[in-house]
């Protein structure tokens, strides 16, 4: 081309005069390409690119190392980058024209199997012809054997003709379903055939008189089901009205129990007025509660489902924030299913919230309050934490309550948890001692249920009580006799 110029005229035109080139790169240049040669020895090694000839990866391994020292050139970036474009340019050229090549190639090849594709067709053809004709010839040597076999069979034909009645004489006649022609004329198969039917017969009677009764009996049922519905959903109405009257005066019942252990710096109106504002608003609420499961609730159709979206519903309540309605949730749960430990260490775990009632507490009163509905109490460390978290939030009345109505399990350490809060809160000692020693006779220790009444001044009561048990040695029986 005439804008090309060939070597010999580069070299007639003389140096070409270029800023001068620094004899070595300095320090931080020569560690920049330390660490390009480097890269590109461990990524040739880690690729296995290291052998010789064209190789893609290769090419990608240098090409992102050029990029890298144009971009840390600034006197030779303008001729760096135009040398690395037409290389870039020439290696595209020579890609696409590998790629042509290798479609033609292939083009060639396939062109040249048509011939020897084309006779393996006729080959074939051939061989499928022959099996044709060995097909027809099995067939016609077929066709004649069966001809044979009918022309055998006639005589058969004949004799059956020559038995059986003319057309003309049976054609008012109809076959009996089930029996073949010779069955109908055989005295011995119609009465097989009697028998069998008046069996029938008889099933069908007993069946009637057992199985089936009259639509009025379908009508009037149906009747008495929508009588039942219509009462039933009264009573859910019912059941609504009194869930929220319980709820009004829980929330007065509980305002009135928080004076009492407060300071009574204000009266009780004026300390009761909030919750007397909050069981007011409960007018709003449609449903009180969730739906709670019932055995006999007649539109309950698949059990597994239904519990299956009350988690789902019980989870979004708790990511949404709102505990109080997810602890009664929990609370009215069928079956109990969220009542265990897993669930109270959610509740547990929310350090952040609104008010002044943790989540936890929310929980454990919700709990104690549906101990009716599971008909057993919390295991025994549930009902430990519980007490913990009421005590942490000095609420001795929630543990009086479950307490007395038999909603805890007790243990030893339960009734010790109870002692030592009396211990540290001395104006609430009796309360406590009492409690301890109720916890402790349930649970068996009876040492400790002694101790808690001596504590009281209870002396005598205690000296009849060790007299009176039979868990105390005769030694210590006759100790406390003289000690009275």
């Amino acid at each position: 081309m005439s804008g090309d110029r060939t070597d010999l005229e580069w070299r007639a035109a003389g140096p070409v005069q270029c800023p001068a080139v620094p004899s070595g790169p300095t320090g931080a240049g020569q560690n920049l390409l330390s660490r390009i040669r480097a890269r590109i020895e461990r990524e040739i090694g880690e690729l296995g690119a290291a052998g010789p000839g064209a190789n893609g990866q290769r090419y990608i391994i240098y090409k992102n190392a050029f990029d890298k020292i144009i971009e840390n050139t600034t006197a030779y970036k303008n001729i760096l980058t135009a040398i690395k474009r037409e290389y870039d340019e020439s290696i595209s050229v020579l890609l696409k024209g590998q790629k042509d090549s290798l479609f033609l190639q292939r083009k060639l090849k396939s062109m040249a199997s048509e011939p020897a594709t084309l006779v393996a067709y006729e080959d074939r053809a051939t061989q499928l012809q022959k099996k044709i004709e060995i097909i027809k010839k099995n067939t016609a040597e077929l066709e004649t054997h069966l001809q044979l076999a009918k022309d055998s069979g006639n005589v058969k034909e004949e004799l059956t003709k020559e038995t059986l009645l003319p057309q003309k004489e049976i054609s008012h006649f109809k076959l009996i379903p089930g029996l073949t022609l010779e069955e109908s004329t055989n005295v011995e198969d119609l009465c097989k055939h009697l028998k069998k039917l008046e069996r029938k017969l008889n099933n069908l009677r007993v069946n009637k008189e057992t199985k089936y009764v009259p639509v009025q009996i379908k009508t009037d049922l149906n009747r008495e089901i929508n009588q039942k519905m219509q009462q039933w959903e009264e009573l859910v109405m019912t059941n609504e009205q009194l869930k929220r009257r319980y709820m009004k005066l829980k929330i007065v019942a509980d305002a009135v129990a928080a004076w009492g252990y407060s300071d009574k710096d204000v009266s009780l109106t004026e300390f009761i007025v909030p919750s007397l504002t909050k069981a007011n608003s409960l007018k709003e609420v449609n449903s009180v509660w969730p739906e709670v499961f019932n055995d006999d609730d007649p539109s309950n159709i698949g059990e597994a489902a239904y519990l299956l979206e009350y988690v789902e519903r019980f989870t979004k309540l708790f990511e949404e924030k709102q505990y109080e309605a997810a602890a009664i949730y929990v609370a009215t749960c069928p079956r109990g299913i969220l009542h265990n430990m897993e669930v109270m260490e959610k509740f547990k775990a929310v350090t952040e919230y609104e008010g002044y009632i943790s989540p936890l507490l929310h929980f454990f009163e919700a709990i104690m309050n549906s101990f009716s509905a599971v008909r057993h109490p919390p295991n025994a460390k549930m009902s430990l934490e519980g007490v913990k978290c009421a005590l942490m939030h000095n609420r001795l009345d929630l543990v009086i309550r479950w307490v007395v109505q038999k909603r805890l399990t007790c243990s030893e350490a339960l009734g010790e948890l109870i002692y030592d809060y009396g211990d540290n809160e001395l104006q609430s000692i009796d309360t406590c001692m009492a409690l301890a020693q109720i916890v402790y006779n349930r649970c068996g220790v009876h040492k400790k249920a002694v101790l808690c009444m001596c504590k009281l001044g209870e002396i005598s009561a205690a000296m009849a009580y060790i007299h009176e048990s039979r868990k105390f040695s005769l030694v210590v029986k006759r100790l406390s006799y003289f000690t009275a």
